[in-house]
């Protein structure tokens, strides 16, 4: 494998579009249709989640900060009812009471959650569901220990902690830190779901290997130190008995809020 590293972007977009079908479902199964809905997409990278809620029936507008992101979106979603913004949650610029649904995958960590609730608060139509979820997997087993022990010990400081604001967590409920939910339950808006899904990715050696490069840890290591890591990994996978084929368990955590304020 060419350990010669591609910008973040173009490393994300080929090993991260990996968003599960339970995550949709599980939501569904609330009752909850996205059809004819008009949803927001929070930090919607290059719009892996934006284009399955069009699919599902949904006009979309996704905010993301990043040009090259979003020009990956543009290219990805065909515009499909899908349309790209440049700006942060805290801030969109976008009009007031216009959203049933907004959605923030893997990205609320990175907020200021009480200025994003708050400009969420703004945004949303009285009653409408802002949802937050996040993806994740299970380290259990043994090649992803061996993974995992390698990173540890090519790791400096506080390399390893937890992504964005979740290292800064006294309680997390559900996978989600305890503070996310004082912030909503002041700016009056009622927890009405929590669920998890466990479901499985399988990976080739490859494939793994693309997917823990864009890992939250590996990118708080400089350039040499993640090459150097994902070659060891390698070459651990190259002596496991395995195969070259692994299932790896995952699990989606989603938290869901009803806006209940009134225009």
């Amino acid at each position: 494998m060419d350990y010669k590293l591609k910008t973040f972007e173009e490393e994300y977009f080929k090993s991260r579009n990996d968003i599960p079908k339970e995550l949709l479902d599980g939501i569904k199964q609330l009752g909850i249709d996205f059809k004819g809905k008009k949803i927001l997409d929070l930090g919607a990278g290059p719009g892996f989640l934006s284009k399955m809620l069009s699919d599902e029936g949904a006009t979309v507008d996704a905010l993301e900060p990043s040009e090259i992101f979003r020009k990956m979106g543009i290219d990805y979603t065909r515009g499909d009812n899908v349309k790209f913004h440049d700006g942060f949650a805290e801030n969109t610029h976008l009009r007031e009471n216009d959203y049933d649904i907004i959605f923030a995958l893997r990205a609320w960590q990175y907020f200021d959650s009480n200025e994003a609730v708050r400009e969420v608060k703004r945004l949303l139509k009285p009653n409408g569901l802002m949802i937050i979820s996040d993806l994740g997997f299970r380290v259990n087993n043994s090649m992803m220990k061996e993974t995992m022990k390698i990173i540890r010990a090519n790791a400096k400081y506080n390399q390893l902690e937890p992504a964005g604001s979740k290292k800064y967590s006294i309680q997390m409920i559900n996978s989600f830190p305890v503070e996310w939910f004082s912030d909503f339950n002041y700016h009056k808006f009622d927890l009405t779901n929590l669920f998890k899904k466990d479901y499985k990715i399988k990976f080739t050696d490859e494939e793994w290997l693309k997917r823990i490069g864009t890992s939250s840890w590996l990118s708080r290591f400089s350039d040499h130190r993640k090459e150097s890591v994902l070659k060891e990994i390698n070459d651990t996978l190259k002596k496991s008995v395995e195969g070259d084929i692994y299932e790896v368990p995952h699990v989606v955590s989603t938290a869901i809020f009803k806006n209940k304020n009134k225009n």
